[in-house]
């Protein structure tokens, strides 16, 4: 009877144990940034309705030339209510998704690290 209690014993440690380090590894990963830098990008859409909806697009940079980018949505948000459904967002992801856009479109995100590297390489050159 005693073998019994140490059987369960180790069987729910070792699934203790198992359960425990697959949180922790999920914790430990550490996410690659897959885009050279972020920006917002706003365009203007005419519908076969002749209403004009105003299209504001969280992107990412997958590969730049001197005045063009490679953009991949991330996120976008429409000025009109029924153009931010899922069908809608898809069709106006599809319309300028892995496209080459004018980097002078696009608003660049600066991150307090970036800021501070850019300080920090002015005070030494």
């Amino acid at each position: 009877m005693i073998w019994v209690g140490i059987l369960i014993g180790i069987i729910i440690g070792v699934l203790f144990t198992i359960i425990l380090a697959n949180i922790i590894n999920k914790e430990e990963k550490v996410d690659i940034e897959k885009y050279i830098r972020r920006g917002l990008l706003q365009k203007n859409f005419t519908s076969n309705l002749h209403v004009s909806v105003d299209v504001i697009y969280e992107i990412g940079e997958l590969e730049s030339t001197g005045s063009l980018s490679k953009i991949e949505v991330i996120e976008l948000k429409a000025n009109q209510s029924e153009y931010n459904s899922e069908y809608q967002k898809k069709k106006l992801t599809e319309m300028v998704d892995k496209s080459w856009v004018n980097c002078k479109d696009i608003t660049w995100i600066t991150t307090t690290s970036e800021a501070r590297n850019k300080k920090i390489d002015q005070i030494l050159n």
